[in-house]
């Protein structure tokens, strides 16, 4: 019984759940101290009150450390739990985090 149990937990990555639904961070501007709002896999924003463009501060993600990024974001993609957009922004981070890839 324990044995199909783990399986069924290790089924899935444990971090597609951020890809399919990304968590929102948020940071006050330094300049002006307006809260700004950010998806985890973007890092500058411009803040909507002074027009400054903030960066946020860098989290890794399974993209940048992980051997099957690629195929993992292909088979997002091709599932339709992320569009084309965010697939291509996930490929610029993972290229980016380890330009190898």
């Amino acid at each position: 019984m324990l044995r199909g149990c783990k399986a069924a937990m290790m089924k899935h990555c444990p971090g597609v759940r951020n890809f399919i639904a990304p968590q929102i961070i948020i940071r006050a501007c330094p300049f002006c101290g307006e809260e700004i709002e950010f998806f985890e896999y973007e890092t500058q924003q411009r803040c909507p009150e002074c027009g400054q463009v903030v960066y946020r501060e860098v989290s890794e993600t399974c993209v940048t450390w992980c051997a099957y990024a690629d195929k993992c974001i292909n088979e997002l993609e091709e599932k339709g739990l992320i569009d084309g957009g965010r697939a291509e922004m996930l490929r610029k981070f993972m290229k980016k985090a380890k330009p190898e890839a």
